[in-house]
């Protein structure tokens, strides 16, 4: 698989690949990333792929080992909840200036994405709901329009939402997270600016638990004290 999308640096296209990998959890919690396997996948240099893995390295997903070699990272039980009293934040500013933004053809097309997560949900689809997840913060994002805000709410759920989505898959989370973004964008398109501010602090609430509680299960399979800190 060369690299070759045009006007991106192979850098970002070995970063962007790479975030794939790890937040699909096609490259497992743990995991040693070969530079070497990389670089024979992408069909770039070892140049770019290491600037990749340190952009990565200091956004939290991936950590060096004892041989300085890449694995990918498993967050401390202190970054999980930094991160969800981040994302709280965050994400209460970026509903509510969605709210007082959005057109009423966007507010409606908001609802309809909850209403779909939901439908995924009850499949399951893991697949299709993580495409309409991913949609559904885009148009809030896109609503905000706060390219600083967006990015900050991005890197946080990309450091904790692979881990949230394990704990959903199998605590049955999905149909409750679905419905709480519909309770979202039904808030967003009322612009009712207290409910969005509830509602994200219980979505926040229950996605921190459920990392917490998926944290725990790895700590013990994998004997990593990492994950108590």
């Amino acid at each position: 698989m060369a690299v070759t999308t045009a006007g991106t640096s192979l850098a970002d296209q070995a970063y962007k690949w790479l975030l794939d990998e790890i937040t699909s959890s096609r490259i497992r919690v743990g995991e040693h990333l070969s530079e070497v396997r990389i670089t024979s996948v992408l069909g770039i240099s070892r140049t770019p792929i290491r600037s990749a893995l340190q952009r990565l390295e200091y956004e939290g997903l991936v950590r060096r080992t004892g041989t300085s070699r890449f694995a990918v990272a498993v967050p401390t039980v202190r970054e999980v909840n930094e991160a969800c009293d981040l994302l709280a934040l965050v994400d209460t500013y970026n509903f509510k200036r969605a709210a007082l933004r959005m057109a009423t053809v966007e507010s409606e097309r908001l609802v309809d994405l909850g209403r779909a997560m939901v439908a995924a949900a009850s499949t399951p689809d893991l697949v299709l709901w993580s495409e309409l997840d991913a949609e559904f913060h885009r148009l809030v994002h896109l609503g905000a329009d706060n390219a600083l805000m967006t990015a900050t709410s991005l890197q946080i759920r990309n450091r904790i939402q692979r881990f949230w989505l394990r704990a959903a898959r199998h605590q049955y989370r999905l149909g409750t997270c679905s419905t709480e973004h519909v309770v979202l964008a039904e808030a967003v398109h009322n612009k009712d600016l207290a409910l969005i501010e509830d509602a994200v602090l219980s979505h926040v609430t229950h996605m921190r638990s459920s990392i917490l509680q998926m944290l725990q299960g790895l700590g013990e399979l994998l004997g990593d004290d990492n994950c108590e800190g």
